[in-house]
């Protein structure tokens, strides 16, 4: 009887709280239209993420699949000058990232196969670079790394709390514009999908232009959120990588040595 309660309490407590953000979502859609700022269209698209949950991220791993351009990495790593060229292979990728918007991205190969060494790259939040087949690089002009990095899951809880400056800007479609502001150089743009709140697009400006872009869909539950399980990655318009989430794990601590160019 006990655990038949536990059961109801839990699942009613759920239900709860699923009506609780469908509400929230329902009632702001025709005010935001005309009232609500960028950092209020922030705050309830954290709600339909993940709310209390995502608001209390520390560090994310996400595993993946799918097919990368590996001619920037093996041309510049992730850095602002261009390929010629697109070679793309599939490869199994696991994305780190913390609270402080440092970031760092394994690549190994699929159905068994061997790499000639160790390839990854990583934003430690100061410097950008990693291995590439067991050779250490790092990259000079680090923009699009730094970028990559605050594309993170840290910049939308920043933004919300007041640490990062906001702006909406003009809607577009069927999404709600917002952009952040880190430095004059620096910014950051929002799409935000008015039926659902969810995140559509982000897209990185340096110094007015567009540097990296990230394409979100096919959102599911997982870990009490809502999160992306399709991202398309572009740098300086050329495709880096269309990758299909396998798993989130957003409780296991990610440790320092992770951020860090050995």
């Amino acid at each position: 009887m006990f655990r038949f309660l536990t059961n109801k309490k839990f699942s009613l407590k759920t239900i709860s709280l699923a009506l609780s953000v469908a509400f929230m979502v329902s009632i702001a859609a025709p005010v935001a239209k005309a009232d609500m700022n960028g950092r209020e269209l922030l705050s309830i698209t954290r709600v339909a993420h993940g709310g209390a949950d995502y608001a209390g991220l520390q560090f994310a791993t996400m595993k993946s699949t799918g097919f990368v351009n590996v001619a920037p990495l093996a041309g510049v790593g992730l850095g602002t000058g261009g390929a010629a060229s697109t070679v793309e292979v599939k490869l199994n990728l696991t994305d780190y990232q913390d609270k402080d918007s440092r970031r760092r991205l394994d690549v190994t190969p699929t159905a068994g196969g061997m790499m000639a060494g160790q390839t990854y790259l990583v934003w430690t939040g100061n410097v950008g670079g990693g291995m590439y087949m067991g050779n250490e690089f790092r990259i000079s002009e680090a923009a699009a790394s730094r970028h990559w990095g605050l594309m993170g899951f840290s910049t939308l809880n920043r933004a919300i709390e007041g640490q990062l400056k906001t702006d909406r800007l003009s809607d577009q479609g069927e999404n709600y514009v917002i952009e952040v502001k880190f430095n004059k150089e620096d910014s950051l743009r929002y799409w935000i999908n008015k039926d659902t709140f969810l995140i559509s697009r982000v897209v990185s400006y340096y110094n007015g232009k567009v540097l990296v872009e990230e394409d979100r869909s096919d959102y599911r539950r997982a870990n009490c959120m809502s999160l992306p399980f399709r991202i398309v990655t572009k740098v300086n318009g050329q495709r880096l990588a269309d990758l299909t989430i396998d798993s989130y794990d957003l409780k296991t601590e990610v440790p320092t040595a992770k951020f860090t160019m050995k």
